[in-house]
């Protein structure tokens, strides 16, 4: 098994990290039995012998599993603590805590250094070296002396426990492409995009410091085959992100490996993100199906008048389609305007003459058409036989093929939802492309696919400059929160959040004009509302 990394050369060669089972980056800094136990502690409040850990909350004393309120929920893997819901929890890193001069704390509270008996009986009775009582927000815990030991070894260790990948001189993230087979040559021109701008990067002093080093993981033969190649580099390469991965076709099961492994995933490129990802450190840029779907919903209720619009909505049953009638659905309610018609028929028996009949009756306004190209080109002429033509609203990759033969009453009556558009790659984005192009030759074909991972590698690097220094995955997920409308000059702007992890939440609308043979865009980026 091998997986490719760039050279000073310029050239992809293969390593043999995991056949020899050695990885120089996990060899070291490696943590004592007593550690590992003591961080499963820190991190999940569970004792790893099974013992009882109990947590003792606020002023009421409510008891709770520790589990429910582990040390890192406040104080973060990290130790350096997050403010959160006006609590300011401490830095419990061992170097702050057992700082010869002791503390003074913003409410006047002082005490001498911690020492490792003194950080026990805080943990257990919230009295300070000097016998103050913490803030009532600090929980105290019940547990074994074993499993008080091993915690306390865990916080001698916290501030060097670095995750994965993360070096004083470098940050190694991984990318999963295909570089054989059909899609070989979108993966390889990814690749080479992603290794160009952090070559670009690195050359001009890395990120604090730290050069970003890209380890690709191709895929192999079968799905099966590439999750284990990606789980082999996850566990033996220390890899700190996922970044501009190809996982169409792949997403929920290499979203649920990450997950498992705690690693983030930086705008991969995929047809369809999906619409449940908010409970994880996925961060997508483009828009998925039900995120066009619902901006399309926008469209036809804008264009039909708001609320009192009419819409109809027509697709097979089952799979996919069913969460993106949903989504108009939802859509429809969030504006507050009539409830949608849904019209579902079965599998491979789609009748165009018995459809068209209902969307004639039904007098709507608006047709969302979620079913395969073939049946919408059977379905167009029985409409227009029926001197019925809706506005039709569509998803552009349900649609592969031009659709300028319609008929004439759908002339420019044809609206379909992109994720992306050229116009979307701004003037200064488009030079930056150009000269990262020119400067390591990239190819001039898969354009899509290169601007796709560029633009990834661009917001992993801005992520990485927003966590700091002090660089781990907990930062880098605060940091790519914290954007709001953040210009790549490749895509429309992207905004994040707790509960969001698609950055461009809309589409690009488009109108097919049947004169001229062309689409015509339709009022630019419409963000949902």
């Amino acid at each position: 098994m091998s997986f490719e990394r760039r050279t000073d050369s310029g050239l992809v060669v293969a390593t043999l990290g995991l056949v020899l089972g050695f990885s120089p980056i996990l060899a070291e800094g490696a943590q004592s039995e007593a550690q590992v136990r003591g961080k499963q502690i820190y991190l999940e409040g569970m004792s790893p012998s099974g013992g009882d850990m109990t947590a003792i909350v606020g002023t009421g004393g409510v008891e709770l599993p520790a589990s429910a309120v582990p040390c890192s929920s406040c104080h973060g893997p990290d130790g350096l603590g997050r403010p959160e819901g006006g609590v300011i929890p401490t830095n419990i890193r061992w170097n702050e805590l057992t700082k010869s001069y002791g503390h003074v704390h913003e409410n006047g509270r002082r005490h001498p250094a911690f020492d490792e008996g003194s950080l026990a009986r805080v943990l257990r009775t919230g009295l300070d070296p000097a016998g103050n009582r913490l803030d009532q927000a600090m929980p105290l815990y019940t547990m074994s002396e074993e499993d008080m030991a091993d915690l306390l070894a865990y916080l001698r260790q916290l501030e060097a426990d670095r995750d994965p990948g993360v070096e004083d001189d470098q940050v190694q993230v991984a990318t999963l492409l295909p570089l054989r087979g059909p899609q070989g040559k979108l993966g390889q021109a990814m690749a080479q995009a992603m290794h160009g701008y952090f070559e670009d990067v690195n050359n001009l002093g890395g990120v604090f410091g730290r050069r970003v080093e890209l380890l690709v993981v191709p895929f192999a033969a079968t799905a099966e085959a590439t999750l284990e190649s990606l789980r082999l580099a996850l566990e033996r390469e220390g890899v700190f992100a996922l970044v501009g991965a190809y996982t169409a076709g792949l997403d929920q099961p290499v979203l649920d490996l990450l997950r498992e492994e705690g690693i983030p995933l930086i705008g991969p490129f995929t047809l369809d993100p999906g619409d449940e990802i908010s409970d994880n450190a996925a961060f997508y840029m483009y828009p998925g199906f039900v995120e066009q779907t619902r901006a399309l919903t926008d469209a036809a209720l804008d264009e039909g008048g708001g609320e009192a619009a009419a819409l109809m909505i027509v697709g097979p049953e089952g799979g996919q389609v069913d969460r993106l009638v949903e989504a108009v659905q939802d859509q429809a309610r969030a504006r507050k305007a009539e409830a949608p018609l849904a019209v579902r028929y079965p599998r491979g028996e789609f009748e165009a003459e018995v459809i068209a009949e209902r969307v004639a009756a039904a007098e709507s306004d608006a047709l969302f058409f979620l079913g395969h190209q073939a049946s919408l080109e059977r379905l167009l002429p029985a409409l227009a036989a029926q001197q019925a033509s809706p506005r039709l609203y569509l998803l552009s990759s349900f649609v592969p093929r031009p659709l300028f033969d319609a008929p004439p009453a759908f002339h420019y009556r044809i609206f379909l939802a992109y994720p992306t558009l050229g116009s979307d790659v701004s003037p200064v984005g488009r030079a930056a492309y150009a000269q990262l192009a020119r400067d390591h030759g990239l190819p001039p074909d898969h354009l899509q696919g290169q601007i796709a991972a560029y633009a990834a590698a661009k917001l992993l690097v801005e992520g990485l400059r927003r966590a700091g220094r002090d660089l781990n995955r907990l930062g880098l997920v605060d940091g790519l929160e914290a954007l709001y409308a953040y210009e790549t000059g490749l895509t429309p702007p992207l905004t994040y959040g707790p509960n969001r992890r698609i950055g461009a939440r809309g589409a690009h609308v488009v109108a097919v004009d049947l004169l001229k043979k062309s689409y015509q865009p339709v009022g630019g980026w419409q963000e949902l509302r």
